[in-house]
């Protein structure tokens, strides 16, 4: 994944989390990215990752939605460990330690790593492809659980 179009992701998550229920507006969006130095090309392969995030159908089983912290311990390939660096691997087992993502949501955000990724994925990235994999779910479930996740705010979370 490339590193500017990342970088507008993250923007668009930040202004569209940070929105104040006022309605946005793709061109106020477009021109606020480009007023940032980014260009046409970059801002569509931004919107069509995320289009492409958001329409792929989540992975169901019978387990419940909920998320409860798992007795299981995860091996990461070689592959996984060669395209997510130490940072985020470690980032994904609290999160599911924690009890914020389950096994299910886990091996998802992994596989949309390794189908994406041409470079090691960095921490600011995870959390990034989290939080829109989230969103994608049921954003007013996860809203409170992103915000605490972006900011590391963990504290948080238990209250």
């Amino acid at each position: 994944m490339r590193e500017r179009v990342l970088a507008i992701v993250n923007l668009i998550a930040k202004y569209v989390l940070g929105a104040d229920g006022a309605p946005i507006s793709e061109q106020e969006l477009v021109a606020e990215l480009m007023s940032e130095g980014f260009d046409a090309q970059e801002i569509n392969d931004a919107f069509s990752w995320m289009e492409s995030t958001a329409l792929e159908p989540p992975q169901t089983s019978d387990r419940s939605s909920f998320c409860t912290p798992s007795a299981t311990m995860r091996i990461f390939t070689a592959e996984e460990c060669r395209l997510i660096d130490v940072e985020a691997r470690g980032f994904l087992v609290r999160l599911r330690s924690m009890g914020l993502i389950n096994d299910e949501i886990e091996e998802e955000l992994i596989d949309r790593i390794v189908n994406a990724a041409e470079d090691p994925v960095s921490l600011q990235e995870i959390k990034i492809i989290t939080a829109l994999t989230l969103l994608a779910r049921n954003s007013n479930q996860w809203q409170r659980e992103i915000d605490c996740m972006m900011t590391e705010d963990w504290a948080r979370i238990y209250h």
